[in-house]
């Protein structure tokens, strides 16, 4: 790593590209990031969203007196850049969108009682505005429960967003996994065409296509095994499904693969979890019966 003269030396040449790395003291940038002390404290990141502009998160976390004049240094560096305050710049997306509700919850606890309520609202409006900078940059969808915390403006309003969180988290929860299903579908039918290796399913089940080329079948997962011994297998499943399923099935595939549960709907085959309609439906494909 390329030392620095100094600190602020460290902070512009990362605020403006120059270079992958330099350290000087206890604050150091490697790509992207810039750390204070360690990279157990992420200060900030370059981001870009799918329109290809350029903006930097940056932490509202604190630590010591010397990383505050960490922190100081490098946002007086980066002061030309789009700066999105984050609770920290490592988080995925859903874990921000937490602590930003968690923010807010626990500055409105304070309106029952407020003298000056006026403080407490525009605090949350302050957190509401940060998450809804960063969402807006990125694309996202704010969480409807964040939403209606962003418009508490007094303690009936609080109440009411504490008894309906559970409601509304369960209703964001079925539109997200809806929107997985619907992006599963568009990635099976390219995997399915071998425009793709891999895919990540929503679902919880693999899937299965033949590879010609190869005369393998291929798994959703990447894992390969010789049409023959799948079809040894497909008879196997049908004979213990016959005899009533079973778990623990005290087998192995191919001596690699432990055969956890066979039963009328699905297969548990190591980490794969396999619909019969699925093996069914490849069977039938296959002419196999």
């Amino acid at each position: 790593m390329k030392r620095a003269v100094d600190v602020a030396t460290v902070a512009h040449r990362w605020a403006n590209g120059n270079g992958t790395d330099a350290k000087a003291s206890n604050l150091f940038f490697e790509g992207e990031n810039i750390y204070s002390y360690g990279r157990h404290f992420l200060i900030a990141k370059h981001v870009y969203n799918d329109a290809g502009e350029h903006a930097v998160l940056f932490t509202r976390r604190t630590y010591s007196s010397s990383t505050t004049a960490h922190l100081n240094i490098v946002k007086n560096a980066s002061r030309h850049l789009d700066l999105l305050y984050v609770p920290d710049p490592e988080l995925p997306k859903e874990e921000l969108f937490d602590k930003w509700y968690s923010q807010i919850k626990g500055i409105a606890g304070s309106l029952e009682n407020a003298r000056k309520p006026e403080k407490y609202i525009l605090d949350i409006q302050g957190v509401f505005g940060e998450a809804k900078r960063y969402a807006d940059f990125f694309g996202y969808e704010i969480p409807e429960v964040l939403i209606k915390a962003g418009e508490i403006e007094n303690s009936g309003q609080y109440r009411e967003v504490l008894q309906k969180e559970t409601e509304l988290r369960k209703a964001q929860a079925k539109r997200e996994h809806a929107e997985a299903l619907r992006i599963q579908k568009v990635n099976l039918k390219k995997w399915r065409e071998f425009k793709t290796n891999y895919v990540s399913t929503a679902d919880g089940f693999e899937y299965l296509r033949f590879n010609t080329a190869t005369a393998k079948i291929e798994t959703t997962q990447k894992v390969e095994i010789p049409a023959s011994v799948g079809k040894q297998f497909q008879t196997v499943v049908l004979s213990v499904i016959a005899q009533g399923g079973c778990e623990n099935c005290n087998m192995t595939l191919m001596d690699k693969w432990q055969v956890i549960e066979i039963n009328a709907k699905f297969i548990r085959v190591g980490c794969h979890k396999i619909s019969l309609k699925e093996i069914k439906s490849f069977t039938k494909k296959m002419r196999w019966v």
